[in-house]
């Protein structure tokens, strides 16, 4: 099983935001540490009981961050696909493709919080319905050529997305039997987070996936599971090692680690070279 990390942005108790630069060197370090990936969310804000946190675009933030890396794979956890235009969308992805060298991975969710939608006047309605064409859409652009798609939410005429590249390997977030449906059938990946270090708050939402896969008569070997859990030092480096030998028993290919008590949770540089001293046992 792979290993990666959660690149955070923010830091709720302290209302602290975390730059680009700081960022990015939390991945840079993460490289020369030995995890193989990082991965970055997309809010435009997170009301918390102590106020807004935020973070700064993640296409941009990961453009950054390749540049300054050579090996770690960067990816999207994830891209919410109603804050953006599906051609702007498709455009970025192409980019970062070409300027990671095939180190990007676009990971795309239909978005949960709503008072995000309501301040930018994102419509939150038929979220799942609009993000399936938001899919289909991006899916067609970044295979390249034009693309006319006739759908509710998203019209395309001849459109083309600029590809000099390979496409992104195409992942999709969500738990529902509609959101794991369309993984299985248009996705190379999937991911769920966040948990604790016990997996079975994974296990259901696995098991239809595995169940939507064999129905779309797809490779489960080419397929991609990745489960974000949380950690902290305080609970030992013994802990995170069971943790990653369950996740992996339950079929999980790619673990993600929070180090926090959750996505916006306290944090500090030192827990990444914790987490590191695991992996170096494995």
């Amino acid at each position: 099983m792979r290993v990666g990390v959660f690149a955070q942005t923010a830091e709720a108790d302290s209302r602290r935001t975390f730059g680009v630069e700081e960022v990015t060197g939390q991945i840079v370090r993460a490289e020369q540490l030995g995890f193989d990936s990082a991965w970055v969310a997309d809010h435009l804000f997170i009301e918390t009981p102590t106020g807004r946190v935020s973070g700064h675009d993640p296409m941009v933030q990961l453009a950054h961050a390749a540049a300054r890396t050579q090996r770690i794979l960067l990816g999207t956890l994830v891209v919410c696909t109603a804050f953006r235009s599906v051609g702007q969308l498709a455009r970025e992805a192409a980019a970062l493709a070409e300027a990671s060298q095939g180190r990007f991975v676009l990971g795309i969710g239909a978005g949960w919080h709503k008072p995000e939608f309501n301040a930018f006047d994102y419509p939150f309605d038929h979220r799942v319905s609009r993000f399936e064409e938001h899919l289909n859409a991006i899916e067609r652009l970044l295979a390249g050529g034009r693309v006319t798609y006739e759908g509710q939410y998203v019209r395309l005429r001849e459109a083309e997305v600029l590809m000099t590249a390979p496409p992104p390997p195409l992942w999709v977030a969500g738990q529902g039997p509609r959101m794991l449906r369309l993984t299985a059938g248009h996705a190379a990946g999937w991911n769920l987070a966040w948990g604790g270090l016990d997996p079975s708050w994974l296990a259901g939402a696995l098991a239809t996936l595995e169940r939507e896969l064999k129905a779309a008569q797809r490779d489960r070997d080419s397929f991609t599971v990745s489960a974000g859990f949380c950690w902290t030092p305080e609970a030992g480096t013994a802990a995170l090692a069971a943790a990653l030998r369950s996740y992996e028993a339950l079929g999980v290919d790619l673990a993600i680690l929070c180090l926090a008590e959750g996505p916006a949770g306290p944090t500090a540089p030192e827990y990444l070279e914790r987490a590191a001293e695991v992996m170096a046992l494995r």
